[in-house]
């Protein structure tokens, strides 16, 4: 069936937008014996990878990242926030899809192909993972959600545009800076390499020589996840840091001023209150239970994610990814940027158990964003120091703290949820061709923050702040911090022994997606999205004879000058002017 793209705002498609999640899972291992060496979160990964090529088609990922695509469209990473001998997190990407119910399914294909991969990995101990945002030191990491929208129209959209080419000079020269960099590790390479062979005949430990100067990967001669020594990694990456930061800065200007601007002013009041709804819970070092994981983190509304040691509710370190390398090996991906619709990263909400906090999560910011860009949310009070608010918000588990608004009024999380959702429905009302998720989501929505209002216990097993603080509850006044401790991150552990799974064992969990359709989201890619060219590429030439690897804008067939690349980073944006099938025939034989 041919999808319509109108060009009247109000009659956008709802629920027709990209959507994507990005989860970090934290690795837990235990030995069977306190006398097997532990091995390293890079060889667990490996381990785990290995043993998710059993359950689907894989192939090599060309990112920054070591990683996989699999055949149904997503990916899976090793993810390093900084230079450590052994600091690592599992991240699964989920494929492009479209709408809440959709993009929920296939974060549980994710979370179950994930699961038993650790569990058949076959290693010497209790290998398994946490889905969580914060481990025991309080190292922070989690989830971000991807929606495509619009970054900005009329004037702004001609400021966004001519401040990228403005900046061009800006990032040929950082390029220029980087290849010198390259060299410049090229040259210490060549000069170690010689001086290892002059000091190897005078030095009796010459393997110790060989990991200060080049690392374990060469000395060992394997893939051990450290390439370099430490000290070169450290060193490296400040340098890096270095040469992007006026790039980096002239960037978060332009982004401060036109990337999504009037999206997220409208936008805001309801992430800060969301946590009410999507919230995972946490026990802080004091043993203070806050209603979500991630909020209290938070530095900045807007930032890169890490590059410059912050932590923003909106993140854009992809666009600085996309012009700093992407584009240095493809100058049209340096052009893609100038286009109405991009993707805006919310960095702010947690990893979440129970199906229904996370079909909220996505659902409830699809309905909004569709109500922002159809005109149809009236004006929204900005919210005082909306950091201080939000941690305040997540501070409160009784729901009755009040934050200042702009036009001095309070307000409570509730009252903020209940003035969105009353803004979408009446969004709903004017539209009769509302797709039945739509108003599912709007039902499911008032229904938890009645419940939240009234009979919070009925939602046990359906929102995970509930769920959590239920199960801290239960242990008693006397538990120790501990054991308090351990009920907050086991909750999250994808196991049979996980605290969530065992309230699912009980039947307290309330399941939106079916077994059938999480065992379809395991093998095949959602329909209408990039990832399906993706996924049939992968499945018809994968694990042939050809080499084949993947990116989420390109799927490349052979290595080398034989290689070919298809790409497919522009499929399926709503509002192109051509239908799905025009689209395929412009493609040709590139596309499926």
């Amino acid at each position: 069936k041919r999808r319509s793209y109108p060009t009247v705002a109000s009659k956008v498609p709802i629920f027709d937008r990209l959507v994507g999640l990005e989860t970090e899972y934290a690795i837990r291992y235990r030995p069977d014996s306190p006398h097997v060496a532990r091995p390293t979160k890079y060889t667990l990964y490996r381990a785990l990878t290995l043993a998710l090529r059993k359950q689907i088609l894989t192939v090599p990922a060309r990112h920054l990242k070591d990683g996989i695509f699999t055949a149904a469209g997503g990916g899976v990473w090793y993810e390093v926030e900084r230079p450590h001998p052994d600091a690592g997190l599992v991240e699964g990407s989920t494929p492009e899809c479209r709408g809440p119910r959709q993009t929920l399914c296939y974060q549980r294909a994710q979370d179950r192909l994930l699961s038993t991969a650790a569990a058949e990995a076959g290693l010497d101990g209790e290998f398994c993972l946490l889905k969580n945002d914060r481990d025991a030191q309080g190292n922070v990491y989690g989830a971000q959600e991807n929606y495509e929208a619009v970054l900005a129209t009329g004037w702004r959209l001609i400021a966004w545009r001519a401040g990228l080419l403005l900046m061009l000079p800006l990032v040929m020269l950082t390029w220029l800076g980087f290849l010198v960099l390259i060299v410049g590790t090229l040259a210490y390479v060549a000069g170690a390499t010689l001086l290892y062979f002059l000091l190897q005949s005078f030095d009796n430990e010459s393997q110790r020589l060989s990991l200060v100067l080049f690392g374990r990967d060469v000395t060992e001669g394997n893939d051990t996840g450290q390439p370099c020594p430490l000290w070169l990694s450290t060193l490296l990456d400040r340098a890096t840091r270095v040469l992007m930061a006026p790039l980096a800065l002239a960037l978060l200007v332009l982004v401060q001023l036109f990337a999504f601007q009037s999206t997220r002013r409208r936008l805001t009041p309801f992430l800060l209150s969301r946590c009410i709804i999507s919230g995972a819970g946490m026990l802080d070092e004091q043993g203070h239970f806050h209603l979500a994981d991630k909020a209290p983190a938070m530095t900045c509304l807007v930032g890169f994610g890490g590059f410059l040691y912050d932590r923003p509710v909106y993140s854009f370190g992809h666009f600085l990814k996309s012009i700093f390398f992407d584009a240095c090996f493809s100058p049209r991906d340096y052009f893609d940027l100038l286009n109405a619709r991009q993707r805006l990263q919310i960095a702010l909400g947690d990893s979440n158990m129970a199906d229904t906090a996370e079909y909220l999560r996505i659902g409830t910011t699809l309905l909004v964003l569709d109500c922002i860009e159809a005109g149809e949310l009236p004006p929204t009070p900005r919210v005082k120091r909306p950091i201080r608010s939000l941690r305040a918000l997540c501070a409160d588990p009784s729901l009755t703290a009040t934050i200042p608004l702009s036009n001095g009024r309070a307000a409570s999380a509730l009252d903020l949820q209940r003035y969105y959702w009353e803004a979408c429905r009446r969004f709903l009302q004017k539209r009769p061709d509302a797709p039945l998720e739509a108003l599912d989501v709007l039902a499911r929505w008032a229904e938890v923050l009645d419940r939240l209002e009234h009979d919070r216990l009925l939602l046990i097993g359906e929102v995970d702040w509930v769920s959590k603080q239920f199960l801290l509850d239960q242990a008693g006044p006397d538990a120790s911090d501990a054991s308090r401790k351990k009920i907050d991150l086991r909750y999250h552990e994808l196991s049979d022994a996980g605290y969530y799974q065992r309230l699912r064992d009980e039947d307290q969990v309330a399941s939106i997606v079916s077994e059938d359709e999480i065992e379809r989201a395991m093998r095949a890619p959602p329909a209408d999205s990039p990832a399906t060219t993706r996924g049939h590429y992968i499945r018809e030439f994968g694990g042939g004879e050809r080499d084949v690897s993947a990116n989420w804008k390109y799927v490349f067939l052979g290595q080398g000058h034989a290689s070919r690349a298809i790409r497919i980073a522009d499929y399926g944006r709503i509002g192109a002017p051509a239908p799905p099938s025009k689209r395929l025939k412009k493609r040709g034989s590139d596309t499926v």
